[in-house]
């Protein structure tokens, strides 16, 4: 943290415990960057979001942070977010941002509590449907919740809301060129299998054997399988030499989502936003664990919108129908129109345009 021009807007965001929480963050640090501001992220100390953070080329500080685990309760958690409100409370001061945009998550209570307790402007951002705990418990004291879904707004009737759309990464490649650059054939139909930012065990071991079933029917169909670094070497010890079956433990998002014709995914709503973006149609496998089952819910809305269909972890049947069925062409189409008609384009912008006005004082901000 280095001193800089009293001119400049300071913004601290809170953030951290899944992609879902940080990509967001980071594409609003890099838009308020390019408008003037400084920015400064806050997560934990040891979370994912240090490294991502950092790659972005962003400044970051790491706090301790408790996570209340509903399936593993742990004690030591309301200690840890304790000391987490207290570190935050402490570059808060010191730092003295106009305004903290918490990203929801554990990871994000430290520096938004921060914020409140140091009457520091707070906007929390939530992009799933049922909001998470934090959002929930901190949401009338907010001087604004983002949304990303308006059937999110009508669960936080005593907060002040506006509907925004997911902020992306706003680039795509050509589709010959994307292809190109991961061995796939331009005749192919690939699927992209995402189980989000570090990976889906389940996925990895439920979608080869289905794959087989359809490649054995479909001769163009290729498959583009992120399986996450961690499970990359059984994953490949288990295929074998299987024709027309890419597998990488991470793959370039933007090159991935520009070669694909559907894919299967988990349900975290910055993948279906990214999905929409792209225009590709999904067939969502949510995880049972995740808080609130709100990646269900993210699925069944994606689901009714026609977009793609959500199937239940496990069920390996309905997979391979949902599968088969965006193999269809008229199908992949309709589906790719319901997704287009989804996509978050200038996400990124409309929420700095949001916030700025709270971050620099603005009148504004209170109409």
């Amino acid at each position: 943290m280095t001193a800089s021009s009293v001119s400049a807007p300071r913004l601290l965001l809170a953030t951290g415990g899944s992609g879902g929480h940080v990509y967001p963050a980071v594409a609003l640090a890099h838009a308020a960057l390019a408008r003037g501001a400084e920015v400064l992220v806050l997560g934990t100390q040891r979370g994912m979001e240090a490294r991502m953070v950092h790659e972005a080329g962003l400044p970051f500080v790491g706090v301790p942070a408790g996570k209340f685990d509903r399936q593993r309760p742990d004690p030591r958690a309301p200690f840890q977010a304790l000391a987490g409100v207290v570190r935050a409370r402490a570059v808060v001061r010191r730092w003295r941002p106009g305004l903290v945009v918490g990203f929801g998550g554990f990871a994000s209570f430290p520096g938004a509590a921060a914020a409140l307790t140091t009457r520091t402007p707070l906007v929390l951002h939530e992009t799933n449907a049922v909001p998470g705990l934090v959002t929930r418990a901190l949401a009338r004291h907010a001087r604004l919740v983002v949304v990303c879904q308006a059937e999110t707004a009508a669960r936080l009737p005593r907060a002040r809301t506006r509907v925004v759309p997911f902020p992306v990464r706003e680039t795509r490649a050509p589709r010959a060129e994307a292809r190109r650059a991961l061995g796939v054939p331009d005749d192919a139909l690939l699927t992209l299998v995402l189980g989000g930012s570090q990976g889906s065990l389940a996925l990895n071991e439920s979608v080869p054997p289905v794959a087989a079933e359809l490649q054995a029917r479909e001769p163009r169909l290729w498959v583009l399988h992120a399986t996450g670094p961690r499970w990359l070497e059984p994953v490949r010890a288990a295929l074998g030499a299987r024709e027309r079956y890419l597998i990488d433990g991470f793959v370039d998002a933007s090159l991935a989502w520009s070669a694909a014709d559907l894919a299967i995914t988990r349900g975290g709503y910055g993948t279906l936003a990214e999905s929409a973006f792209h225009g590709v149609p999904l067939v969502v496998v949510p995880l049972p664990a995740a808080a609130d089952d709100h990646q269900r819910h993210n699925a069944e809305a994606l689901a009714r919108s026609g977009a793609g269909a959500c199937v239940a972890q496990g069920d390996d049947a309905a997979l391979l129908a949902a599968w088969e069925a965006l193999l269809d062409d008229d199908r992949r189409a309709a589906a790719r129109a319901a997704q287009a008609s989804r996509s978050p384009a200038g996400g990124t912008d409309t929420l700095l345009e949001t916030v700025w006005p709270i971050l620099t004082g603005s009148r504004k901000a209170t109409a």
